[in-house]
């Protein structure tokens, strides 16, 4: 793992962390900054060719998103008929 890996993962943690207390003082303000946070952690990751598999299930989790299920075949293609 490169240390800009190991940072981004770090910083997702502490997010969530301040988060949970967020969630818990019932800010709902904070929450909201804190999950955008999230998402430009996840889009910076991204963009420098990171798995952001499991960023992403932390995501869907902390945000309570149901995951989309992509159509089989390639993605942004409709399917062609038989």
């Amino acid at each position: 793992m490169s240390e800009f890996e190991a940072g981004i993962d770090q910083r997702i943690e502490l997010v969530r962390a301040e988060l949970a207390k967020a969630r818990a003082d019932e800010n709902d303000y904070l929450e909201e900054l804190l999950i955008s946070e999230l998402e430009s952690l996840i889009e910076l990751a991204e963009r420098n060719d990171l798995d952001t598999g499991q960023m992403k299930q932390v995501l869907t989790a902390e945000t309570g998103a149901i995951p989309i299920i992509e159509e089989p075949g390639e993605p942004g293609r409709e399917p062609q008929a038989g």
